[in-house]
């Protein structure tokens, strides 16, 4: 990590959202980050543009669906366009090849829509092993995200296994920890989850959840909202 004592805008505290699939609900989730002006990470599978997906009317009352790849950069835009694997294999104990292939097939399609390399990797399933992590590193990327809460605000040290601070389910309660917090080092809180979720209309995964969430994180001075491949080049030097 750089000799430094705040973030480029003077902050000491860092927010990130991270989020996994690309699917249509994503078009809810944006807007509500455009309107509070934080900033997305969205971990795409380019194999599964604009397939259903039968499963999730299990969840919401109603089959989904992954977004068409003509409206990805539309739509991210102002956010973080990163990979989440071609096809959404876990990632643990697949042979080699595969894992090449699912790495260099997501980069070969969202590097030109998002029109600069990718940097941020999410592990399907939350899937990984040491073999996965020195492939998706090789592959180029800077980071690659885990769903293993830390529910800490300490920086990452191992970046290609992030384990994010919580998932958003759980985060009002560390959000205030958080917005509370008065500290002259480097922290950060990753938020990380699916914006289907939003669709199960239960508690704490509801939309009007949701926009409360992002409502009560946005707008502060003390923060800065950043994307995770901003993120870690920053902490790089870069």
């Amino acid at each position: 990590m750089p000799p430094v004592k705040s973030y480029p805008n003077g902050a000491t505290k860092a927010v990130i959202f991270s989020y996994d699939d690309g699917v249509t609900q994503d078009r809810k989730l944006v807007e509500l980050f455009n309107k509070y002006q934080v900033v997305g990470t969205f971990n795409l599978n380019s194999g599964l543009f604009a397939k259903k997906l039968p499963w999730m009317k299990a969840f919401t009352g109603k089959e989904g669906e992954y977004i068409k790849q003509s409206e990805v950069k539309a739509l991210y835009k102002g956010h973080e366009i990163a990979s989440h694997s071609y096809s959404h294999p876990g990632f643990a104990g697949l042979d080699t090849a595969e894992l090449k292939l699912q790495l260099a097939r997501d980069k070969q399609i969202l590097s030109p829509i998002k029109g600069s390399p990718l940097n941020s990797f999410a592990y399907p399933l939350g899937s990984y092993d040491k073999a996965a992590m020195t492939l998706v590193k090789q592959a180029g990327f800077t980071n690659a995200r885990t769903v293993n809460d830390t529910l800490n605000f300490k920086l990452p040290t191992n970046y290609m296994a992030w384990n994010p601070t919580v998932h958003h389910s759980n985060a009002m309660p560390l959000i205030e920890q958080y917005l509370a917090l008065n500290s002259n080092e480097l922290s950060v809180m990753m938020i990380w989850g699916h914006s289907w979720e939003f669709d199960k209309n239960v508690e704490n995964n509801n939309w009007d959840y949701a926009e409360k969430l992002i409502q009560t994180l946005s707008n502060k001075d003390d923060i800065w909202y950043v994307s995770a491949g901003e993120f870690i080049a920053f902490l790089e030097g870069k």
